[in-house]
């Protein structure tokens, strides 16, 4: 309780800093988006945690200086792996700053993953690059501070497709290597290797300037039989997960 204190203070604290710069300056400059996604499954990094649909609002900001902050929740229809229904039992914090130098673009953060309702809180802290080029790949990497202790890495391809001037298909895929205190953390498997991969597809469909309605599918399994085993074992799906649903966003 008190780690999840101690963090909630260093967020707050960044947030008000961020808010301190600019107005010094003048006026406050920044883009102000919220959405919420209706999915059928809530799957991160090859793991369910909910396989009964669920609703995940996210709220972000975005200052014009490349720093961000985002808030995300999850709230499960059904029973989670905690049994829990009915309820969010999880909330993520993200601070991020991005920024692009030539066709390269860079981007630093941190992640406060709060789970009230099983599983205690950890945090992570991010690097990430992506190249403006075909398929547009993505390479971050991912280091968990403090309750698992590991190291996640993930590398990322898409591409969009204009289909007319309200509607955009995006096609993307992923792959994502961990350590092995990073599976050991999570699945008790003391192994470093690819550890899962995501599919996906969506379609953007611009109603409004400002209201964007996407419907999307994606799928996701474990690259490591022995992790697959282990998530099975720890009430995770094994079998790979097909899951999708309909995004709404609106900018402010």
């Amino acid at each position: 309780m008190k780690k999840r204190l101690f963090s909630g203070m260093i967020f707050l604290m960044l947030f008000c800093s961020l808010l301190a710069g600019p107005v010094s300056a003048g006026e406050i400059t920044a883009d102000v988006n919220a959405d919420v996604s209706i999915l059928t499954d809530y799957v991160w990094r090859g793991q369910n945690y909910g396989k009964d649909g669920v609703i995940e609002p996210n709220f972000s900001i975005a200052f014009a200086n490349g720093l961000s902050l985002g808030f995300w929740a999850n709230y499960n229809i059904d029973e989670d792996r905690y049994a829990n229904s009915h309820l969010i039992n999880e909330i993520d914090y993200t601070l991020d700053y991005s920024f692009e130098a030539g066709m390269f673009g860079f981007s630093v953060g941190y992640i406060f993953y709060d789970f009230p309702r099983g599983g205690g809180n950890t945090e992570e802290v991010y690097a990430g690059v992506s190249l403006d080029t075909i398929l547009a790949p993505t390479l971050t990497f991912y280091r968990d501070v403090d309750s698992i202790d590991g190291t996640y890495i993930s590398f990322g391809i898409g591409h969009d497709l204009e289909l007319n001037d309200q509607a955009t298909l995006s096609l993307s895929g992923s792959v994502g290597w961990g350590s092995a205190s990073y599976h050991d953390g999570y699945f008790g498997v003391k192994d470093s290797s690819l550890s899962d991969y995501n599919l996906s597809a969506a379609i953007a469909y611009a109603v409004t300037d400002k209201i964007t309605i996407t419907p999307q599918v994606s799928y996701s399994d474990f690259v490591d039989s022995d992790i697959g085993d282990a998530a099975e074992a720890g009430f995770y799906e094994e079998d790979g997960n097909l899951y999708g649903g309909v995004n709404v966003s609106y900018s402010f």
